[in-house]
């Protein structure tokens, strides 16, 4: 089983041992396709999942529906969704990613870990589903780039959850030069140099 005191403390053992099967099945899964990074591996637990983790704080029992842009192994989309019971949500988790590599591998996440997730297999663009309370990313594009795709897209959402490294303040001052933000700005609890930022509107200048 993962060892890691914020989920020791935060969620049942049952969802302790769905995050464990999470955990092993991204790693097999690891050697044969570029999910996360190799040098991750050992430390995955907090670089990754207690990372993504944290998000749980700032969803409420608004926020319906939640869409993963640009998902890749299903970070942060699947651990919100495995320990969501936890934290008394009952949002419906919604998971795009372009690469049929990673769809495949999302499907199958899907059904080893008896998830209800709803994987969309394509170009944000392409979403037939575009409304949406929240969407949240992490690692996917820059945030001018982010806020393009999803205006391009046309998705209708109330909040946006976005997780930044530690050149946030250069994407967010570049997108303000083409975008009205309003957001409140939070420090990564896993990363000091990081960022959490939620939206709750924007416009284009």
């Amino acid at each position: 089983m993962i060892r890691s005191l914020y989920f020791e403390n935060s969620v049942s053992r049952e969802t302790l041992l769905k995050l464990t099967k999470y955990h092993e099945f991204l790693i097999e899964n690891n050697k044969k396709m570029s999910l996360i990074s190799k040098k991750t591996e050992k430390i995955a637990v907090k670089r990754h999942y207690e990372d993504c983790a944290q998000l749980i704080k700032y969803i409420d029992k608004t926020d319906k529906t939640i869409l993963d842009v640009g998902t890749g192994a299903g970070l942060p989309g699947i651990i919100l969704e495995i320990i969501k019971n936890d934290h008394d949500m009952s949002f419906s988790t919604h998971l795009v990613d372009k690469s049929p590599k990673k769809g495949k591998f999302l499907e199958k996440a899907n059904s080893f870990l008896d998830l209800d997730l709803k994987i969309h297999n394509c170009d944000v663009n392409s979403m037939n589903k575009k409304d949406f309370t929240t969407l949240i990313s992490r690692a996917f594009k820059p945030m001018r780039s982010f806020l393009e795709t999803i205006s391009n897209a046309q998705l209708k959402f109330k909040k946006i959850i976005m997780m930044k490294g530690e050149n946030f303040m250069d994407e967010f001052i570049e997108a303000k030069k083409y975008f009205e933000i309003n957001c409140d700005i939070h420090q990564s609890m896993t990363n000091p140099g990081s960022k959490l930022f939620v939206i709750k509107g924007v416009n284009k200048l």
